[in-house]
Parts: C-alpha cells; structure tokens; sequence
C-alpha cells in the first residue's frame, strides 16, 4: 500500500518529522474513486454584476425539458456562490420538491451532496441524474425537499474549472443552493440537513462546519457523510521525486493531478514551483474531462514524475492543507458518519484517524461500520442516515 513506498523512500528531514503521521494512515492513497484534475481559468463573474449579487442569488431557474431522472418535479437553479479564490461565480444545481402539499411550515430540506463525476461543465448531477437520482427519490418519498449542487466548475457554463475536493467551495455551494432554493420556491422550510458519499462525504463534513454561521438565517440541524474522503493533504504533503511507480495505484495520479491543479487556483506560484514539464503535462491532459476518462489522460505519467522536490517544507504543503482539510472542531449540530469495512476506495483507516482527531478536538458524533464496499454504502448505510435525518429534521 501507500506507506510502503514511503518507507522505501529516501528520508529528507522534513519528510522525517512526519513520517509516523504516515505510518498511521497506512492506507490514505487508494483513491481513485475521488480523482479529478482541471487546468486554471478565470474564476469570477463580471464584477460589476458580482457586486449587485447576493450569495445564494437566483441567476434562472426552470424545468427539465426532458426531465431529471424520472422526477417531474426536479428543476434546474442556477445561483451566485463562492469561486475558488472567494470572488463571486455562478454555480448551477438541482431542486426537487415532495409530491402533495407542502406542511404548514414548509418541506424539510436535505441537501445531497454527490461523488466525483468529473471535472467540467458537463459533467455535474444536474447533467448526469443516473446514480443520485435514486437517493433523491426516496428522500422525496420520505417527504422531504432535496437540493443537489453540481459544485463550482461542474455545471453548464461554469466560469471556472472545478476545484476538486476544496473544501470551502463544497460548503458555500451547497450552502447557497438551499439559499437559492428557498428563493425559487416559497414552500421549503428554514431547517435542513445535508447528506453526501465519497467526495460528497468531505462536502457534507465542510458544510456542517459553516451552515450555520454562514446562513445564520436558516435551520440548519445536522449532518450525514459516508465514506468521506479526510486527511489526504497529510499524504500529498509527503509526495516528491523520489516517489517509485506502485503497481495498482495507476488512479493516483489523476488524484493528485486533481488536487494541485485546484489549488493552483489560489495559489499558482506555490503549484508551478514544484511541477516538471510532465507534470504540467498531466494537469493539461485531463482538463475538464469526466470522471471515465481520467486513468487513459494521464496514462503512463506517476507522481513522482510529475515533481522536481518534494512537497514537503514547499508553500505548496501550505496551501494543499488549506484547500482541502477536513475541520475537526467546530460542529455544532449533530454529526453521523457511515464508513464500509471493505472500502479500498477510500480506506476505513482515513475515518479512524479523523474520529481520533475529533475526539481529541471534543467533537461528537455518532459513526457505524458496514459490511460493505465503497460502492456499497449508501444502500448499507441508508437505514441509518434515514432515520439520522428523520429525528434531526424534526419540527422542533
């Protein structure tokens, strides 16, 4: 696995002082599940416009002309959030609302926040309703309201690339869509909650971080994540040349590939100081393309090619924390995290290191195992983040 190439490598001072922080997360790198990768554009709307715009603006809103995954009430917003550097954008999602009439203080809202389905305009949920369709389904059937961001870049005209696994824009997305919703349609209520798997999972963790400090006027009342990605900056941190091709890790480049050229979105300098002319190559080469085509763009290229020093002690380690750490403290509405005793997408080791993280940091939460597969957990999980859901979202 990962930590036996770090073992092997070449032991640099800095590496050093952090090698039992990778010796604990023996089994971080297998993620290439959660991968994808874009190459920098402007990231801002017209700033004249952005400045007349309130976050969790309406842009347009509409239906589906050919529907959304069988589900006649779902529609498409398209609303002001964050960008990748804090400026305003458009980001786009979807809404769907219970069949019936609504309660007297509104639908309940869960947002659901997907998995990795790529890296451009075409590639987000709204575009791509077969795999979460399902879960919206049967959270509609439960009654509920359920908004879905594509996130930042992966929505038809997105004015950025997606900054993948960044953790403020997965939160203000999402935040601002159950704005947005609430603008578009008069009949939801103020609480909601969030749920999401995989690269959802780490959107779910950073949007209870902030709900309710961010959107003071909303109810925010809980969180659910399975499977979430935590932790990987402590590895891609670890990275340099003298990181060996491992066989059956082929999908890590693509990961990190993902990873610096979203933070090269904020912090270019700290990006291009450590990039060869291959690893440059490998950002260019998987610009914007859907998650299936990930492993051929940048066949035969490997981490360790892709840099000229480690990472470690660079500004690049800095700011690949910044962008995607998963907060440990800070919670303040219940937390249920939902991991799979079988995952080698996203390893159960990264979740015990994040719950010893919390524990250390007074953070509660409630966390299950499940005898299931990365691509088994939300049916493993379902009966449980349900009824998670149902007692947090109820009328007070």
């Amino acid at each position: 696995m990962f930590a036996k190439w770090i073992v092997r490598a070449p032991m640099i001072p800095k590496v050093r002082r952090i090698r039992s922080m990778a010796a604990t997360l023996c089994s971080l790198a297998v993620l290439s599940a959660t991968a994808a990768v874009s190459t920098a554009h402007a990231d801002e709307i017209d700033q004249t416009a952005a400045a007349t715009m309130e976050l969790g603006s309406v842009v347009s809103s509409h239906g589906f002309a050919a529907g959304w995954g069988g589900i006649e009430s779902a529609r498409f917003i398209e609303y002001v959030t964050e960008g990748p550097t804090g400026a305003p954008t458009r980001a786009t999602g979807i809404l769907a609302t219970p069949d019936g009439t609504p309660p007297a203080d509104g639908w309940p809202v869960v947002a659901w926040t997907h998995g990795t389905t790529g890296l451009g305009p075409t590639c987000g949920i709204s575009t791509n309703a077969k795999a979460d369709a399902p879960h919206v389904r049967r959270l509609l059937d439960r009654g509920y309201a359920v908004v879905a961001p594509d996130y930042v870049g992966l929505g038809p005209g997105a004015a950025t690339v997606h900054p993948y696994l960044q953790s403020r824009t997965e939160a203000t997305a999402t935040v601002d869509l159950v704005r947005a919703a609430r603008r578009a349609e008069p009949a939801l209520a103020q609480r909601w909650a969030v749920a999401g798997v995989s690269q959802g999972g780490h959107a779910a963790l950073n949007t209870g971080n902030i709900a309710d400090r961010y959107a003071p006027e909303l109810d925010f009342r809980g969180t659910a994540a399975f499977a979430p990605p935590s932790n990987i900056e402590k590895i891609f941190t670890l990275a340099g040349p003298y990181v060996p091709t491992v066989s059956g890790f082929d999908g890590l480049t693509a990961t990190f590939a993902a990873v610096l050229d979203g933070v090269r979105l904020g912090a270019p300098e700290a990006v291009a100081a450590v990039l060869t002319p291959t690893g440059a190559d490998a950002l260019a080469r998987i610009d914007r393309r859907c998650e299936p085509e990930w492993k051929a763009a940048v066949a035969g290229i490997t981490v360790g090619s892709m840099l000229n020093r480690p990472v470690a002690g660079s500004p690049l380690a800095d700011a690949i924390t910044r962008y995607m750490q998963v907060p440990t403290s800070g919670y303040r509405q219940p937390l249920f995290i939902a991991h799979g005793s079988a995952d080698r997408d996203v390893p159960i080791p990264i979740t015990h290191v994040l719950l010893a993280q919390f524990k250390d940091a007074g953070t509660q939460y409630e966390f299950r195992t499940y005898d299931a597969d990365h691509g088994g957990i939300v049916e493993a999980a379902w009966p449980d983040v349900l009824s998670f859901v149902t007692r947090v979202l109820a009328p007070a």
